[in-house]
């Protein structure tokens, strides 16, 4: 794919950029191959890839607040988001459903709007969000901002997410008087939402999301790379996103889903496509078009 875009490239700025990304990603993986000493991040697609063995020492279920100083940043500017979010519903536009009907208890009770997406840059949404957007990329190793609906009376499934190698952070947008039924549990462990306030977990470790009140909830969901794996970030971010389309092709043909020698080397091949979208931010808007 990217000897093809080279070719048939005729802009020589784009040409340039191109060899820049094709450099830095062989520079990582050479450098990955010399650091084999460094923790490896683990990830949930196939089970090909392992299946994710928790150390609490290093996986804890929810991280400290105090050993990231962006937190307090956060916390302190919440109303700037809050107050983009409020004026992008006033105007009558709303969430999108969720792509993965798997992960929901009821249809279309978990929506979402991505600003970025593990990496990729949804310049259209950041249109309404530029303050929100200004304020986060002020966190070193951000990868990603959305935020995240879920409809009274409905919960997100449990589940493991994408991978171990983020700081995945909610922050409470609007949080309705919670009964003792909701929630956010990882492991064995519950924490409830509060309205400016930052909780950060592992997203790999099992966990779920109920909504028991009689109101939406609405949060600010971000990622910001672990500092273990920040020689790492633009792989990570491109085999997430490679998984995640994954997920959209075997809904469209769900036969490859049980057919692992069929979908490993799609899969494969998606993590090199995704590389585009991530390293030269090139194809952002069928990205998100395709995971609508």
């Amino acid at each position: 794919v990217f000897v093809c875009l080279f070719v048939f490239s005729t802009d020589i700025h784009t040409m340039f950029i191109m060899a820049s990304w094709a450099a830095s990603a062989a520079l990582e993986f050479v450098f990955s191959l010399f650091n084999s000493s460094r923790p490896q991040p683990w990830y949930a697609f196939g089970k090909y890839m392992g299946d994710f063995h928790c150390n609490p020492k290093l996986d804890p279920y929810f991280f400290k607040n105090e050993n990231f100083p962006w937190v307090t940043m956060i916390e302190d500017n919440w109303t700037i988001v809050r107050d983009e979010l409020n004026a992008y519903m006033a105007n009558k536009k709303t969430l999108q459903p969720y792509f993965n009907p798997d992960l929901i208890s009821s249809p279309a009770c978990w929506r979402v709007i991505g600003l970025r997406f593990w990496g990729v840059d949804h310049a259209e949404n950041q249109k309404d969000f530029p303050e929100t957007m200004k304020l986060f990329k002020r966190v070193p190793g951000l990868m990603s901002v959305s935020f995240s609906q879920l409809q009274p009376k409905s919960q997100i499934n449990p589940h493991n997410g994408d991978t171990n190698a983020q700081l995945r952070c909610h922050l409470g947008i609007k949080i309705p008087s919670q009964s003792q039924n909701s929630g956010f549990t990882v492991g064995d462990e519950t924490k409830n939402w509060e309205e400016g306030k930052v909780f950060i977990f592992c997203d790999a470790q099992r966990h779920y999301a109920v909504n028991d009140a009689d109101d939406t909830r609405i949060i600010c969901l971000f990622d910001v790379i672990r500092p273990e794996y920040e020689f790492l970030e633009t792989t990570v971010c491109s085999t997430v996103l490679a998984a995640l389309l994954m997920q959209k092709i075997m809904q469209i043909i769900p036969c490859i889903r049980y057919r692992h020698w069929i979908r490993k080397p799609i899969y494969h091949f998606m993590q090199l496509v995704a590389r585009i979208p991530v390293g030269l931010h090139v194809g952002a808007s069928f990205v998100f078009r395709f995971l609508q």
